[in-house]
């Protein structure tokens, strides 16, 4: 078995390359990607306050659903100026708040299928800190060579012409629920609020250290 060794552009990455961002009325977000300490191991990405931005909360308390898609990428160093993505793995965070029980429903997709069901949480926070804890993701170099990670994180509230969309999911085999915002949302103050506020976007990257392989 190749030893696998790890080396850092640098020294003061450490094992952990982390991105932190400050949009205006919000908690500083962090997301952070740690290689794999050994060849049996696997990535870790960790996030933190994507849900702290004073704007998403009021679209979620409102019902609109925050949709967050992650894209983990394995890139290979190249010899001059241009680096090889190699592979990439996928997955989704839905979020939504059911006026009803007065809680943040958290749903995690790898790829089409549902993979977690967290429930429901009382706060935004609870429901960040939820999803946003140390996750291993199944992607690594397969070939000797310089390697290193690159997180990509869109966030985004669904806005009115998403819904139709939504709807089918929330009703599909893989449902996470049987309550949904959806009637709450299409409320004549519902769409008046989703055309003021407008959908939230916003964009993220993180890039881990090197790492080695020989």
């Amino acid at each position: 078995m190749r030893a696998l060794r790890l080396g850092f552009a640098l020294a003061s990455l450490a094992l952990v390359a982390s991105a932190r961002f400050a949009p205006l009325g919000a908690q500083r977000v962090q997301l952070e990607v740690a290689p794999p300490a050994s060849v049996d191991d696997w990535p870790t990405v960790t996030t933190d306050n994507l849900l702290a931005d004073s704007k998403i909360q009021t679209l979620l308390k409102s019902g609109f659903p925050t949709e967050i898609r992650f894209r983990l990428e394995l890139w290979r160093k190249g010899r001059f100026w241009f680096d090889d993505l190699r592979d990439k793995t996928e997955w989704g965070v839905l979020v939504q708040y059911d006026p009803t029980t007065r809680m943040y429903n958290v749903v995690r997709r790898m790829g089409t299928q549902l993979h977690e069901n967290f429930g429901g949480f009382p706060t935004p926070a609870a429901a960040d800190a939820q999803f946003g804890a140390p996750l291993k993701i199944e992607l690594r170099p397969m070939s000797r060579g310089r390697y290193y990670y690159n997180l990509v994180v869109d966030e985004r509230t669904l806005t009115e012409s998403d819904l139709d969309a939504l709807q089918q999911w929330l009703n599909g085999p893989t449902a996470p629920g049987k309550g949904n915002p959806i009637t709450a949302v299409r409320s004549g103050l519902g769409i008046i609020l989703s055309r003021v506020l407008g959908g939230d976007k916003r964009h993220f990257e993180a890039r881990s250290g090197e790492l080695t392989i020989r």
